[in-house]
């Protein structure tokens, strides 16, 4: 048995459910059982997670506006 915990930015759910099929895949690869792997996605706000004292949608919003991503 596996459970994989995963902290993330959010995202839409059609790419949680091929998140939690591929890290499944990845468990039942090495050995773990398909029907008792477990994948909780913790999914935080980028307005909350920061780096370097900035929070990622910030980041993000210069990134956009520089025009870098």
């Amino acid at each position: 048995m596996a459970t994989i915990r995963v902290e993330l930015g959010a995202r839409d759910q059609e790419t949680r459910e091929a998140i939690i099929a591929d890290l499944t895949d990845v468990m039942v690869k090495y050995g773990s059982p398909r029907e008792s792997t477990q994948v909780i996605l913790y999914e935080i706000s980028m307005d909350l997670w920061a780096k370097g004292g900035i929070p990622y949608s910030k980041r993000a919003a210069a990134a956009r506006a520089e025009g870098t991503a």
